[in-house]
């Protein structure tokens, strides 16, 4: 009787440690790539690049562009071509789990400027 109810814990906390492990790596989130220069003149859009985010087919961008891509779990990696024979950089960010969109600014993220990855709330 003992073994039983110690056996159907058991299972039942491994149940729910793969449910939470599911949710986590599970979850989508919407994440716009933006190319766009500050109103005030502190960071400027960049000419010419191919965006790839998490392995996906990479994607032009010029001034101004904004894109959307679909990403599943937490980790967020953007690589960078600037399309002039330099080496592609590449860069990580951890998406919110509570998130479910989420704006990256291309110029932020290539300068330094923190935030780079910010909340984006769709339908307002």
């Amino acid at each position: 009787m003992k073994q039983t109810v110690i056996a159907r814990s058991i299972i039942i906390v491994l149940y729910l440690l793969l449910a939470v492990v599911m949710f986590v790596t599970g979850r989508t989130h919407t994440v716009l790539i933006d190319n766009k220069g500050a109103e005030d003149g502190s960071f400027k859009a960049i000419k010419e690049m191919e965006i790839s985010v998490n392995g996906q087919k990479p994607v032009e961008f010029f001034r101004n562009d904004r894109d959307k891509f679909t990403v599943q779990g937490q980790t967020l990696q953007v690589a960078v071509d600037y399309l002039d024979g330099s080496e592609i950089e590449t860069y990580k960010l951890h998406i919110p789990l509570a998130e479910d969109a989420v704006i990256v600014s291309i110029p932020k993220l290539v300068e330094g400027i923190s935030p780079a990855l910010e909340p984006f709330i769709m339908n307002e």
